[in-house]
């Protein structure tokens, strides 16, 4: 797993949350169908599967070791 020293991070269950999913794995299965998903980060950053976004918060996948 990815370890992130941002401030701006946002845990993915919450990022799950606030797109409406209350399941994790719902929201990787729906966000992961795009070249680019939301970032775990609070400012609503969105990058490709395997980046970080300017503020150094990663994808749901690379922080959970998916990629």
């Amino acid at each position: 797993m990815t370890k992130v020293t941002s401030e701006h991070y946002l845990p993915v269950q919450k990022l799950a949350q606030e797109y409406g999913y209350s399941d994790t794995f719902e929201f990787l299965e729906a966000e992961c169908q795009d070249s680019v998903m939301p970032a775990c980060c609070t400012h609503g950053c969105e990058v490709e599967p395997d980046g970080t976004c300017e503020h150094g918060c990663p994808s749901p996948l690379l922080l959970l070791g998916f990629i």
